[in-house]
């Protein structure tokens, strides 16, 4: 096993749950340190950027990052998972909608609203996963959270089936929308397919699936700054640089970079040092990160 410092974007497969694929990676590039920035449901497919090492100290930042994802939802069944895995509940005749309608159920959506969970999620009630306490039976009341729907397109429609996009924030459940469409119009509904199309910052990037990363392992890695390069940034000389890995808060006044807000910051030859902030006149070391790409 090697001290590897990065991150690469991996094309999760359907069938399998985030953790397994994981550690599938991680064995692939003999990584002695990995994880990964926020899970999806095993039968979903797409961009799951796994950290290793010096990169895993980054990735909680990417679970408040903003995602796109494309789901098609299946309208007149509602499943008790919301989704396709699940056992069908309920089902109904789905009326006769036109377009125009669908179009705007859809963006219905968009902006900030109060979402009711699914109860097969992750979130815990009373220290346990939802998604444990439903497959024994029960039905734990989850309360409603507020989330963000910056984005949200309706693709196609054809009478019983559709598939939107979305860009959205934390916290926001895909198949909790698709379910509320459903609602919407009277039928119900539930995803059958759902495809993570990119995590911020990390938009327009390409995803490499299992069998590539097999192939081509570390052409394929990002240096563990790429994380956060939507930050603002600051490069040190050498003096301030040395004061900020020993956190000794040195003087500092930069009128163009924002106060109380965490930076990248880098040293001479544009080594990436970590995370700090300008707070009253000074740099603050908020967390040392070691080399990049090794």
């Amino acid at each position: 096993m090697r001290q590897l410092n990065a991150v690469v974007l991996l094309d999760k497969p359907s069938g399998c749950t985030s953790n397994a694929v994981l550690q599938q990676v991680r064995k692939i590039y003999g990584a002695k340190k990995a994880g990964h920035t926020g899970s999806l449901d095993p039968a979903a497919t797409g961009m799951l950027p796994i950290c290793f090492g010096e990169g895993t100290k980054l990735c909680g930042y990417l679970l408040n990052a903003a995602k796109t994802y494309e789901a098609e939802g299946l309208l007149g069944a509602v499943t008790d998972t919301d989704d396709a895995d699940g056992q069908i509940i309920k089902q109904s005749d789905v009326p006769e909608i036109a377009i125009e309608k669908m179009q705007q159920v859809v963006s219905g959506f968009l902006g900030e609203s109060m979402q009711r969970p699914p109860i097969y999620s992750a979130i815990k009630k009373n220290g346990i996963r939802a998604h444990k306490m439903a497959r024994n039976g029960e039905t734990p009341e989850l309360e409603s959270r507020l989330v963000n729907v910056h984005e949200i397109e309706l693709l196609h429609f054809d009478g019983n089936r559709f598939s939107v996009r979305m860009r959205v924030s934390k916290g926001t459940y895909v198949r909790a929308i698709v379910r509320d469409i459903g609602e919407n119009l009277g039928c119900g509904a539930h995803v059958t397919t759902l495809r993570r199309l990119s995590v911020s910052p990390f938009d327009g990037h390409v995803m490499h699936s299992v069998e590539q990363m097999q192939e081509h392992t570390d052409k394929l890695l990002l240096n563990v700054d790429e994380i956060i390069s939507d930050w603002p940034r600051q490069t040190l000389d050498e003096t301030t640089a040395l004061k900020f890995r020993h956190g000794s808060k040195p003087p500092f006044e930069n009128a163009s970079l924002p106060s109380d807000k965490l930076l990248r910051i880098y040293g001479p030859e544009d080594s990436f040092l970590g995370l700090g902030k300008i707070s009253d006149g000074r740099l603050e070391t908020v967390r040392i990160i070691g080399s990049q790409l090794q």
